[in-house]
């Protein structure tokens, strides 16, 4: 009987060593095709040149796609070593999220976007995943300091004509999709860089974010090297801010539809709120007088909604609930108490 289990071990060992070998010999060799075809710069090709590129780039994506189960964690071990091929990072970060949506690779996504070179991408198609995965609760804000740093960030999307994507859009796009509770210590921590080159958009941002700690910080910032309308607007800002006045008479928007349009709106159904919108142009004003402080968690929520949709007109919208919010929550007391 001992001999009998000793062999029963043996013959197991043998058994699964194969398909950890073989599975080892074919990372290998997926480490010499990427070796061969990437630790390239896209934006130092010729046009012919990237035509050529692009075709090897897909044997790689189809390699793993037809051999998904011993290649992936291959994939993920050669994004996570391969520190000094910033743009295969993010070319394989897009396979990566293609075949899995677990957390890890959202995560390994998001720094591979965040490190990426701007210059060797095209900006249309990063923006959105930052955007989406902020508002699934991620921490993009590695992503927004790059966004951030870049000197010149700006695309146009083909639907919005000449209404283009700046570095301002961006970075409300960015620190706006995010939950408040990871975006507003972000924004802080570089509103209080007095070196930093974006610290007045950053600012400028923070004020929109009407929480609690983006109060206490822009109450506690140091204003030197400022810009004086920049102090003046933080001055205004924290004394007396322009608040919307709710509705004169009978409100024309019950808080019930609100609520029921903004729940459809987090739920993926844009459009009963937008009809809304269309019906009642000035409904802000009714927002304002019907809702209440309970509901101010799911304001947020639609609001991050609208700056995950990464369009030119998210800032248009993000400011309208940032009215509600304001009107709802700051109060003379509330500067006081932080």
């Amino acid at each position: 009987m001992k001999r009998q289990i000793l062999i029963g071990l043996y013959l197991l060992v043998v058994y699964c060593a194969v398909p950890v070998l073989a599975q080892g010999e074919n990372c290998i060799e997926f480490q010499k095709l990427v070796n061969v075809t990437y630790n390239f710069k896209p934006s130092k090709l010729t046009p012919e040149e990237r035509t050529a590129k692009s075709a090897a780039m897909d044997k790689v994506w189809n390699q793993v796609k037809a051999n998904r189960q011993e290649l992936l964690p291959c994939l993920y071990k050669v994004i996570n070593s391969r520190t000094s091929d910033s743009f295969f990072r993010f070319d394989a970060s897009n396979l990566l999220i293609q075949l899995d949506e677990s957390s890890e690779a959202k995560k390994t996504l998001i720094k591979a976007y965040a490190e990426v070179d701007f210059d060797d991408i095209d900006l249309r198609y990063w923006m959105p995943y930052i955007a989406i995965l902020g508002y699934e609760g991620f921490d993009t804000s590695a992503a927004g300091e790059s966004w951030l740093k870049y000197p010149n960030p700006e695309y146009y999307l083909p639907q919005h004509g000449t209404l283009g994507i700046n570095k301002e859009i961006g970075v409300l796009i960015i620190y706006g999709s995010m939950d408040e509770s990871i975006a507003t210590p972000a924004l802080a921590k570089i509103a209080l860089q007095e070196n930093h080159s974006a610290r007045e958009i950053a600012i400028r941002i923070l004020m929109q974010q009407v929480t609690p700690e983006s109060f206490q910080t822009l109450k506690k910032l140091n204003q030197k090297g400022l810009s004086e309308n920049a102090r003046q607007s933080i001055n205004t800002f924290l004394t007396a801010p322009k608040i919307l006045a709710p509705r004169e008479g009978e409100p024309k928007v019950t808080r019930q539809q609100y609520l029921d349009v903004f729940n459809q709106l987090v739920a993926g159904k844009a459009q009963p709120f937008l009809k809304l919108a269309t019906e009642v142009s000035d409904g802000e004003k009714d927002a304002v007088a019907v809702l209440k402080q309970a509901d101010i968690p799911l304001i947020r929520k639609a609001r991050r909604v609208f700056a995950a949709s990464a369009n030119p007109h998210s800032a248009e919208w993000y400011k309208s609930f940032t009215d509600i919010l304001m009107a709802l929550t700051w109060k003379p007391e509330t500067i006081k108490k932080v």
